[in-house]
């Protein structure tokens, strides 16, 4: 496994750095400590590629190599103070192998909620390549462990086949399953060497649908709201919809403001959604139209039902 990895790390350089000098970088691999800037000295880069605009200091890491996250964001940050310069942490990519065992352990709950703080560690760094593939390993670890509770088997399958399956049986939305649908996309242009713009408002798409998954997120919250107060018929649907939307009493909803929180409510009922921010507040109006009114704005899904319920 070690040779692998080792031979993988090898190919991944001599890959980045035909990259960099194509774009006209002068590149140095394994550069000696006489060629490397003061900042620099005692540190042992793969890679160094000079520019004319920006010049990078390029590690290269197999995922094994996690637990040295916090060093690397160190690194990271001690290079951006310098003017034009930055840093670039590369995890390779081992081509994957189908697990054939049922005594392969899934990640725990611990094990998932680690590698969301080590995401969110690559993230502050801005290795956000990095961070999205780990992010994807563990998405995968957090459907399988999904799917695992609801004494499903995932066993010998491929991560779209599991996806579909957790989509199937209403684990998440489709919203989600679309988004996921559009990521895998991005990640498998990634692992394939070829250029992804990958920016931080992707990986908290991918780390939401992580959080839900694990049921930490503010979706999951809504979910389960939704679940408590079993909406009957389109005219409550509509009347939460508009509260929510308008920010405004509608039918038997109510919807406060209390310094930063939005707090939705039923009279009869005890149980309180509670909103951190106006996004929060757009994001259940969008959900709440995903998943009730069949891909309609809300005003034409209120007069087809209404229509309807007339010809009845």
């Amino acid at each position: 496994m070690e040779t692998r990895n080792l031979k993988n790390i090898e190919r991944r350089i001599k890959e980045i750095a035909k990259d960099y000098e194509s774009r006209g970088f002068e590149v140095t691999i394994n550069p000696r400590q006489s060629k490397l800037p003061n900042f620099l000295k005692g540190f042992e880069p793969d890679i160094i590629a000079i520019g004319e605009s920006e010049s990078v200091v390029i590690e290269v890491k197999s995922k094994s190599h996690i637990n040295e996250l916090k060093r690397y964001e160190e690194l990271a940050n001690n290079i951006a103070e310098r003017k034009n310069w930055r840093f670039e942490l590369v995890f390779t990519n081992p081509q994957e192998q189908q697990i054939t065992t049922s005594s392969e352990r899934t990640l725990d709950l611990n094990d998932i909620k680690k590698r969301i703080s080590d995401i969110n560690a690559l993230k502050s760094a801005k290795q956000f390549s990095a961070a999205f593939l780990l992010g994807w390993a563990t998405l995968e670890a957090a459907i399988r462990l999904k799917l695992k509770n609801e004494n499903i088997d995932s066993t010998n399958k491929a991560t779209l086949s599991i996806i579909k399956t957790t989509f199937s049986l209403g684990l998440i939305n489709q919203q989600d399953y679309k988004k996921l649908d559009r990521l895998n996309n991005v990640r498998n242009y990634l692992i394939h060497g070829f250029d992804q713009s990958i920016d931080s408002n992707l990986l908290d798409e991918l780390l939401s649908v992580i959080k839900y998954l694990i049921g930490e997120s503010q979706e999951s919250n809504m979910y389960a709201w939704l679940d408590g107060i079993n909406l009957e018929g389109y005219e409550e649907i509509y009347s939460l919809y508009r509260t929510v939307a308008d920010k405004e009493d509608f039918g038997i909803f109510n919807i406060e403001e209390i310094g930063n929180k939005i707090l939705i409510s039923v009279p009869h009922l005890d149980d309180v959604l509670e909103l951190n921010s106006e996004e929060e507040r757009k994001q259940f109006a969008d959900l709440i139209e995903t998943e009730y009114m069949d891909d309609m704005d809300a005003e034409s899904w209120y007069g087809f039902k209404r229509a309807m319920e007339k010809d009845d």
